[in-house]
């Protein structure tokens, strides 16, 4: 792990809390409208998690996480700052463009199954990005100021400050995570 990083990745706040609660281990991406008809590109191998409601909605999250939005949308709306509490290492990635393989993913995401099915459809190609993520909890969560250059509809930010990592602790233990990280990246080849 690196001991500070000047990248972030956005993600819904919903599934950031699923992360950081071991719930879900994956990242299914697409792309944002900023990064054009490549659509969104794994580049970074580490970063910070960066919790977002930008197309957030109820209907694109399965039921049981969706009480939990209106409190964790609170934070994720700050006017003023950007609360960061996770770091990720991605540890594998696969672009997944069989639909079976794709739903296959489904149990591992908060996503609801529309949410999925909708960005595997969506934009030029058929299919999406799998990044299987390690994630870490902050020893001590970082806020800073929200900057117009955060804006807008793209997955990568460079922070244009570097946060600290010392003291994450990783949120699936040591024992159970190479188990969790192989059988997801086994069934997402299984085409």
């Amino acid at each position: 792990m690196k001991t500070h990083n000047d990248m972030a990745l956005k993600e819904w706040a919903i599934v950031c809390q699923a992360l950081e609660e071991g719930k879900q281990t994956i990242l299914l991406r697409k792309g944002g409208v900023a990064e054009g008809g490549d659509g969104f590109n794994p580049e970074n191998p580490e970063f910070f998690l960066f919790p977002t409601t930008e197309h957030e909605s109820p209907d694109k999250i399965k039921a049981d996480w969706r009480p939990r939005l209106h409190k964790l949308d609170k934070e994720a709306k700050d006017p003023k700052r950007v609360h960061f509490r996770l770091y990720g290492i991605l540890e594998g990635t696969v672009k997944v463009t069989d639909w079976e393989a794709a739903k296959r993913l489904i149990p591992f995401t908060i996503l609801s199954d529309q949410a999925v099915e909708e960005k595997y459809n969506y934009g030029d190609w058929k299919g999406l990005h799998l990044m299987v993520v390690r994630i870490y909890s902050l020893a001590v969560p970082m806020d800073l100021p929200r900057k117009p250059a955060y804006d807008g509809c793209k997955s990568w930010v460079p922070l244009g400050t570097s946060l600290y990592t010392s003291g994450a602790f990783p949120v699936v233990p040591e024992g159970a995570w190479p188990y969790t990280r192989d059988k997801i990246m086994k069934i997402a080849q299984q085409a």
